[in-house]
């Protein structure tokens, strides 16, 4: 150290030198490191806090504290009465002889044995079982669902009068005159035939609002 006009010098050899700048850089180094950590802090501290919004929002969506923002407003649409009227009986038609009516009996449920059970009981009186099936159309909700073509709506009739509540629905596609009885979910038994079967010897009755059954152009 030496003074030269009032001012004092400071002269440094070897490595008092050299660590002065060295010093700096590795300071700057370590603010750089300090500041990009801060900003992670940050960033990631943001991101968790999201993430957290999000799932309370979500939870409360699930367990209905909160209205869904992409659901539809609900409506209920309005009831149809889909069934068809039965067909009419013709006009002075009687019953069929049960050895006469070929029946097709379908089971619309998960009842296993149900269609065979019903077609012994049938067979026992004389009808004719064509096959014991599960319902080709698959589950049927009602109770008992005659279906006849045209040439059957009087063997229909017949039959329907065995099943309690059973309905009767004419396929107009068909020619034959086998009678389908297709159980469904509210089929518990067949009726007593010795009080339900019909007089062979009275016309049947025409059911409240059917529809006549159209009668086939002949073919020229």
């Amino acid at each position: 150290m030496w003074k030269a006009a009032g001012r004092t010098l400071l002269v440094g050899y070897g490595d008092a030198v050299t660590s002065a700048p060295t010093d700096e850089a590795a300071r700057r180094r370590a603010a750089r490191r300090r500041h990009l950590q801060q900003r992670q802090t940050v960033i990631f501290g943001g991101l968790l806090a999201v993430l957290g919004v999000v799932a309370l929002a979500a939870a409360g969506v699930f367990t209905g504290i909160l209205p869904s923002p992409i659901d539809p407003p609900f409506s209920t649409p309005e009831p149809t009465d889909t069934a068809l009227p039965p067909p009419c009986p013709a006009a002075d038609a009687l019953p069929v002889a049960f050895s006469e009516v070929t029946v097709n009996v379908y089971n619309g449920t998960t009842r296993a044995g149900l269609a065979g059970s019903t077609a012994e009981q049938l067979a026992a009186l004389g009808v004719l079982i064509n096959s014991e099936l599960n319902n080709p159309g698959g589950h049927y909700e009602g109770v008992t669902d005659i279906q006849v073509g045209a040439a059957g709506v009087t063997a229909g009739y017949t039959i329907a009068a065995l099943f309690p509540e059973a309905t009767i629905t004419l396929e107009t596609n068909r020619t034959d005159a086998a009678v389908n009885v297709v159980l469904g979910d509210g089929f518990e038994a067949m009726s007593d035939p010795a009080e339900a079967a019909l007089d062979p010897e009275t016309p049947i009755a025409a059911p409240a609002g059917c529809e006549p059954v159209p009668t086939p152009e002949p073919s020229s």
